[in-house]
């Protein structure tokens, strides 16, 4: 969803154009995107098949874990997709002579009802630090949604950021994405909410065969705020 609305960007040069092939010589990977006059290369990945049915049982039988643990099971496709979009990045940097440009992955989930953003921003906090060329991870999830006791409904974006000040320029890029993301599909934008907490949890029934996913973030406003996502 999010790699086809970044097509009609005018901030957005799609890095598939012809005019590009010259730079990019036989085995060299391309990220998707130039961004903001060329400074930020941007990779998108979208999160469609996800075996957690198969996922869930197998680990039932496990037992509590750790995260990290949990993650290198559950989200391996996700973990391999950012590592990807890593070398994507790094590649094109090179290809097209900006070492000074941020990279940027947007993660987007687009599996309704079984996992959510807080999947994916799990597993791309485990997976940052080995990303030497990727300076934020953008988690979208717009086929889900958390809903309030009053019936609002919340899809939250997470970005992670390297603890960087050239880093911290991709957040007001990042809002300009989702801003005008948002206002192309018709969806209420607001800013400057934080996440104070977050769980989700796969439940298995005796046997171990996946039963439901649930999920709920804290709100870092006054008062706290809980939602809940709603499947």
């Amino acid at each position: 969803m999010i790699r086809q609305f970044l097509q009609t960007c005018s901030f957005a040069i799609n890095l598939d154009r012809k005019e590009f092939d010259p730079f990019f010589h036989a085995g060299m990977s391309r990220a998707d995107f130039l961004m903001f006059d060329r400074a930020v290369v941007c990779e998108t990945k979208e999160v469609e098949r996800l075996a957690i049915e198969k996922q869930v049982q197998k680990l039932a039988s496990k037992g509590k874990m750790r995260t990290d643990v949990f993650n290198r099971y559950f989200c391996n496709s996700i973990i391999n997709a950012l590592r990807k979009g890593n070398d994507q990045i790094a590649d094109t940097k090179r290809a097209l002579n900006l070492p000074n440009a941020l990279g940027l992955i947007v993660l987007e989930n687009c599996i309704a009802e079984k996992m959510s953003a807080l999947t994916l921003a799990s597993a791309a906090n485990q997976t940052m630090p080995g990303l030497a060329s990727v300076a934020g991870i953008l988690c979208l999830d717009f086929t889900n949604y958390f809903e309030r006791l009053d019936g609002d409904k919340i899809r939250p974006c997470q970005l992670l950021l390297r603890a960087t000040e050239q880093a911290s320029t991709l957040g007001r890029r990042c809002e300009t994405i989702i801003e005008n993301f948002c206002k192309h599909q018709g969806i209420p934008f607001r800013r400057g909410f934080k996440l104070d907490s977050a769980d989700q949890l796969w439940h298995a029934r005796p046997d171990g065969t996946y039963q439901k996913y649930t999920a709920n973030i804290t709100l870092a406003i006054e008062p706290k705020v809980q939602v809940t996502q709603t499947n």
